[in-house]
This record gives C-alpha cells, sequence and structure tokens, in this order.
C-alpha cells in the first residue's frame, strides 16, 4: 500500500441527491469524523468483564477553505447555510471527481458553524464550517 497525498483530496456538494456536485474551491483543510455511541449491556453474566452494544452512529466533515464569493460550491454552501433547514448533499472525496472514480462517501448534511474571517493583517480571507450528517453515510 502507499500513501496518499491529502493534495488529492476534496469536497463537493450539491442541493438535491441526483443533481450536478460542485467542487469546494481552494480548501485548506478537509477532515471527517465518524462516532457510535455505545450502549452499555454490562451483567452478572459477563464473568467480571464489561459489555457493550452499538447504539446510533454519526458523522462530520469539517473543512477550511480560502473565501472566494464566486466559487460554485461556495455560492451552494451559503445557500444552504441561509436556509431553513441548513442542509446541502456532500460528497467527501480522497480521490477522484463525483464522476469520474471516486474513493469516499456520501451523505445528506446540515452546515453548522460557519465562522468567516474577515480581515486580519496575518490572514486571508475565509471560511471555516462543519457539515454534520442528516443520516448515513454511505461509501461511494
Amino acid at each position: 500500500m502507499v500513501a496518499t497525498s491529502g493534495m488529492q483530496g476534496s469536497l463537493w456538494v450539491c442541493a438535491t441527491e441526483g443533481g450536478t456536485y460542485v467542487k469546494i474551491g481552494e480548501l485548506s483543510d478537509l477532515k471527517m469524523k465518524l462516532d457510535g455511541k455505545e450502549i452499555d449491556t454490562s451483567n452478572v453474566d459477563d464473568a467480571g468483564w464489561g459489555s457493550s452494544i452499538m447504539g446510533a452512529k454519526s458523522w462530520e466533515t469539517s473543512a477550511t477553505n480560502n473565501l472566494v464569493l464566486a466559487d460554485g460550491g461556495y455560492v451552494l454552501l451559503s445557500a444552504a447555510i441561509f436556509s431553513a433547514t441548513m442542509t446541502i448533499y456532500a460528497k467527501i472525496l480522497q480521490s477522484g471527481t463525483p464522476t469520474a472514480s471516486p474513493v469516499g462517501w456520501k451523505g445528506l448534511a446540515r452546515v453548522s458553524a460557519p465562522n468567516w474571517t474577515l480581515a486580519g493583517t496575518n490572514t486571508q480571507q475565509k471560511i471555516d464550517f462543519t457539515l454534520k450528517g442528516n443520516g448515513a453515510l454511505a461509501v461511494i
């Protein structure tokens, strides 16, 4: 196995699941987190050992990108941020594009905690945001 450069990762968004996905441009950071809630099922028949089963799972991806208001992906993200539901369909890719050899995950997400940097003497304009899963995350 060979390590893959982080320069190949990308985030694509769309207003509808079956529509045309648009890349969020100029990403500088993209991370994904999966979590599951453990349900303790320990009992006296466990011979002194604890036991558990898996409960609800959740996922989220956090990103930072240069703030380019005219970027097609940002336009879709912005529309989701200012909508009533704040939801958007996402494809989080390790490599490829949504239509050419995609390797990654997809799901419906809610935009959470957008944070804009608009001025600063030591930084460019950028936006940090999190997409929190609104249902299952599927492997592409």
